[in-house]
């Protein structure tokens, strides 16, 4: 399998901040596309994600990158994994 084009990667990471910011007032937790912050290989796009404040524990909203995954596949967008991940 190939990677994704670069044009195309940009469009789902932009995509996949567009659903964190709309899941926001739901979980109260601000959630980003971290920066450089994906892997694209084997036909598969992983994407990490990160709280936007300190102090927040990745259980507190594994369920929102459940339902953006979800989302993204109802979409079309098959081969997408949002990778929860705490920022240095």
């Amino acid at each position: 399998m190939k990677a994704k084009p670069r044009d195309d990667v940009r469009k789902i990471l932009k995509r996949v901040q567009q659903r964190l910011d709309e899941k926001r007032s739901a979980s109260g937790i601000a959630l980003k596309v971290a920066k450089n912050g994906y892997s694209n290989d084997d036909d598969w796009l992983r994407v990490i994600v990160t709280p936007a404040a300190k102090g927040v524990r990745t259980y507190d909203y594994v369920e929102t990158l459940s339902e953006v995954e979800r989302e993204l596949r109802q979409e079309g967008l098959d081969h997408v994994v949002l990778v929860p991940a705490i920022e240095d």
